[in-house]
């Protein structure tokens, strides 16, 4: 059971039940900066309790307008054979650029209270970015506590949000124990999510429970997550399997998240952000998504444009360094001027130069190619005068992973000898890294305001190890 502070430390007899993951706040269905909303999500036990969910303005009930009471929703999920109850509260019709509280109460008892910022308009943004995470491992708990400390506006995680097969209970045990804490601590972790929302991604480890008569309580990734619905549905796409009893129940109980919520993006001050699905079942050009992605991306007017993703297509590392699929994006990126492209699944640290590719094609210039293993060979374009200090004009798209979150590290020995970067052919591989740091776990901060981004990457303890600015 997880707690959150003295308030939570009730007897069951004054609470009705159990608090299994204290509320934390979602971004919900809000990608562009025309509505703000956010969600509160909690679960419980198996024993319904009379909550309540109140928002007002400013960073105090006690000096803040009339509160207004969110209207509550919940699902009841029978999962290994255990029931437990999961809440959902919208806070819907809030300001941009002002500050909330909200309160959780239970029989007019408060259990939670936080208070959190909306998204602003202002050209400006600060947040983090890290994945493959949530394993309960000590350096997962520093890097959540350092991650609060840089007080980001919001959190993205590039997938592999939990280990290892992305399972309800997994998330209770890896996962929110590390971003809910009562208080915050490099030995347990900081109570970010009570007040940043977090966008995160689907990666592998979060779909290996997809046969749901072998993890009854697989695929929790869209049990409690809130996020934007403003992709379409390609026709290869995150599933479930199992019996039809449970197939329909999941479906029911992730309505209308699942699978629509596998690809979405969103507007948070001068920055626009698409989050894509990379994981093997895809098609990494499926006509659908392409046409939203280029639709989404021409109509968006940020200064910053960012695309993010689990698998990286561009890796030096000799882990998962076949994986390439995502390689055929290139030229649709560089067509939309995206600038930064932000990836996990390798567990390490890396940042390329700015770079174009183009794919290889077949003979008559209709299909790219893939080999067997899952390479793709090409063209590459490198802006080696970029240094992100004197020279930030990017020619090309920079590509950093950021995949060193929390679980065991990738090919410790690499870090910054370019020797051990390398790859054959030519074709496939190319001096495309700049940094490459793989022995310490890290998250990355970035920062826009107007026409300059600044990416800064922090390892364990806070230090910076890495800095680049981007100017436009």
């Amino acid at each position: 059971m997880i707690l959150i502070g003295a308030t939570m430390a009730l007897s069951c007899s004054v609470m009705a039940q159990q608090l299994l993951v204290p509320p934390y706040i979602q971004p919900g269905n809000a990608p562009t900066l025309s509505r703000e909303q956010k969600v509160i999500i909690w679960q419980t036990d198996s024993v319904p309790g009379a909550f309540s969910v109140d928002c007002t303005t400013g960073n105090s009930f006690d000096t803040g307008q009339k509160p207004v009471t969110a209207k509550i929703s919940s699902v009841t999920l029978k999962l290994n054979n255990k029931t437990t109850i999961l809440y959902r509260a919208p806070l819907t019709g809030l300001k941009f650029d002002e500050t909330y509280t909200y309160r959780v109460s239970l029989n007019k008892q408060a259990v939670a209270e936080a208070t959190f910022d909306t998204r602003t308009k202002k050209p400006e943004t600060r947040f983090a970015v890290f994945g493959d995470c949530g394993t309960g491992s000590p350096q997962q708990a520093e890097i959540a506590y350092q991650v609060s400390l840089q007080k980001p506006q919001f959190v993205l995680v590039t997938g592999d949000n939990v280990y290892v097969r992305g399972q309800e209970h997994e998330y209770r045990k890896n996962f929110f124990p590390f971003y809910l804490t009562a208080a915050g601590s490099p030995e347990t972790g900081a109570p970010l999510m009570k007040s940043v929302p977090f966008y995160m991604l689907l990666g592998n480890h979060d779909v290996y429970s997809e046969d749901l008569d072998k993890y009854d309580d697989g695929m929790a990734y869209f049990y409690y997550n809130d996020l934007p619905l403003n992709a379409p549905v390609p026709s290869e796409t995150v599933r479930v399997t199992g019996a039809d009893a449970k197939v329909k129940a999941f479906s029911k109980n992730t309505s209308p998240r699942f699978p629509k919520m596998a690809n979405f993006s969103f507007d948070h001050g001068n920055v626009h952000i698409a989050c894509l699905d990379a994981n093997d079942y895809i098609n990494p050009l499926d006509p659908t998504l392409m046409q939203w992605l280029i639709e989404d991306m021409n109509s968006s007017k940020a200064d910053w444009k960012i695309v993010a993703f689990h698998h990286p297509g561009f890796n030096t590392s000799k882990a998962h360094y076949n994986y390439q699929r995502m390689r055929l994006l290139a030229p649709v990126l560089e067509r939309l001027g995206v600038d930064m492209v932000l990836t996990g699944h390798v567990h390490n640290y890396q940042r390329s130069v700015p770079l174009k590719f183009a794919p290889e094609q077949d003979a008559k210039k209709e299909l790219y190619l893939i080999s067997p293993e899952g390479r793709v060979n090409g063209t590459f374009s490198l802006d080696t005068l970029f240094d992100g200090k004197t020279n930030t004009k990017a020619n090309g798209v920079v590509y950093v992973v950021t995949g060193a979150g929390g679980r065991a590290l990738y090919d410790t020995g690499i870090t910054e000898n370019p020797e051990l970067w390398k790859h054959e052919p030519k074709e496939n591989w190319v001096p495309f890294m700049k940094r490459v740091v793989s022995h310490i776990h890290s998250f990355t901060m970035i920062e826009t305001k107007g026409k300059t981004l600044t990416l800064h990457q922090l390892d364990a303890q806070g230090n910076v190890f890495d800095e680049i600015r981007m100017t436009k």
